[in-house]
């Protein structure tokens, strides 16, 4: 589908853009990348260079197994910019490549990320520059650490001392940018975004904290500058940024409100923005917090127009887990009836249902459909339903099992046992499972049984 999709663009009569391509092109020579790998997967025959955008991964070229062991990419010349290099889009090393015509990386198969170059100034340059920003970031983690203890041991002296570090650390932190910006002009943008101020408050508390990083974390950065478009570490800036807020103990709303913030300042749609959203997207995924699913939904919303891949797979991921997820509308469920009518789950709206995943030959479900059967007679006429969704394959035994348990609510079933597509659209591949949902078909709860079921059900209803 790539394929087919670059060569409808390369169809597109755009003859002066084509023309200046053309000459480009043949102004700059193409790149030649060598990759000299330890303990690379004896039957790996490629390693690829990919470009990655906000959460998408593009490949752009692939180097050939050599008879050394060794992997040679040739990819077009042009402005330099960072791509990554690996056997997957997982383990990668990022990579400078555009002007310099050969360059050969060293690396570990297992640790891509600490890969080294050979033949190549700007590589070199954006491997120190990235080792010095590690070595800061790893100094204000230690100093912000033992100022944590000292406000811990209320040991003042200590504080004060800390306090003093922090201050020459910011300092560093400034002068390391402005010393890029000078001697680094493609790189410094980097910098600012792999490097955050520190609180120097004379008395700070873990709520100030959070409110100074919330705010200020990206002071070394203009978001705003379109220059960040080709910036990768917008990606990192973000993750961590969700990163340190977790740690400081922000609560749900402060790390929604400080990344809808600092979102908002770049071009909506934009490269930059796309790394940023997928940033954050990461990191709340890392923190599995509570505020991820909102993050999501609106990456989804602002690139479903420009999908490279990476909103198809976000949707695909929330249909996968919507079902499991409290306050998710669940997918409608249409199946035959034991009269050989369909009905369909959405039809019960308005009620609050419990969706029944059975079946006539599962002990623990017969077991369980007495309770059932008493909490719907309580219930049903405040407004509970249930909602069977039986994964037989014997069309007569599920029937008996209805009539014979005395199961006088609403039944479907496509009769392919563990093949069903109902019990696949919500992940069921053990049964009995329970999701009970509210009027407006949002899950508020699954696999709820036994007294857990009555106990949810009396605080609905009441007694």
């Amino acid at each position: 589908m790539k394929k087919a999709l670059l060569l409808l663009l390369l169809a597109v009569p755009l003859t002066a853009h084509l023309q200046n391509t053309t000459a480009k092109k043949r102004a700059d020579a193409p790149v030649t990348l060598v990759c000299k790998l330890i303990d690379a997967p004896p039957n790996a025959m490629n390693i690829f260079i990919y470009e990655k955008i906000g959460l998408a991964s593009r490949e752009v070229a692939r180097g050939q197994r050599q008879e050394d062991g060794s992997y040679v990419a040739t990819l077009p010349g042009g402005e330099p910019r960072v791509y990554y290099v690996g056997f997957n889009d997982a383990q990668l090393a990022p990579i400078i490549l555009g002007k310099e015509k050969n360059i050969t990386l060293w690396a570990n198969a297992q640790h891509m990320e600490k890969g080294r170059t050979v033949g190549s100034d700007i590589n070199r340059a954006y491997e120190s520059l990235r080792n010095q920003a590690e070595q800061l970031r790893a100094q204000g983690d230690e100093i912000r650490n033992a100022q944590r203890t000292a406000r811990m041991m209320q040991d003042a002296n200590g504080m004060r001392t800390t306090r003093e570090q922090l201050k020459a650390l910011n300092e560093a932190k400034a002068n390391f940018v402005a010393e890029m910006k000078k001697t680094q002009p493609l790189l410094w943008r980097s910098a600012t975004l792999l490097v955050w101020p520190d609180d120097v408050s004379e008395n700070p508390t873990p709520a100030s904290e959070v409110d100074f990083y919330a705010r200020e974390f990206f002071s070394y950065a203009n978001l705003s500058d379109p220059a960040y478009n080709e910036v990768p570490e917008v990606f990192d800036a973000f993750q961590n940024y969700v990163a340190l807020l977790q740690q400081l103990g922000a609560t749900a709303n402060q790390v929604k409100n400080g990344l809808q913030t600092h979102l908002a300042k770049f071009v909506s749609g934009s490269s930059a923005h796309r790394r940023a959203f997928g940033g954050a997207i990461k990191g709340l995924q890392a923190a599995n917090h509570p505020e991820l699913l909102t993050f999501v939904q609106g990456y989804i919303e602002t690139f479903k127009s420009k999908d490279l891949g990476d909103v198809a797979a976000l949707e695909a991921e929330m249909r996968r887990t919507s079902t499991f997820t409290p306050g998710m509308y669940v997918p409608d469920l249409v199946g035959a009836t034991p009269k050989g009518d369909t009905l369909a789950l959405s039809k019960l709206k308005g009620k609050y249902v419990l969706i029944d995943f059975w079946a006539s030959w599962c002990g623990p479900c017969r077991r369980e459909n007495p309770n059932v059967v008493a909490l719907y007679k309580k219930y049903k006429d405040k407004g509970f339903d249930v909602f069977g969704v039986s994964l037989d394959r014997d069309r007569d035994a599920w029937l008996r099992a209805i009539e014979q348990d005395g199961l006088t609510w609403h039944h479907i079933s496509d009769l392919q046992g563990w093949r069903s597509e109902h019990a696949a659209l919500y992940s069921v591949n053990s049964i009995p499972q329970t999701i009970l949902i509210d009027p407006q078909g949002r899950i508020i709860q699954r696999n709820l049984r036994g007294e857990q079921l009555a106990e949810k059900l009396r605080e609905i209803f009441g007694d």
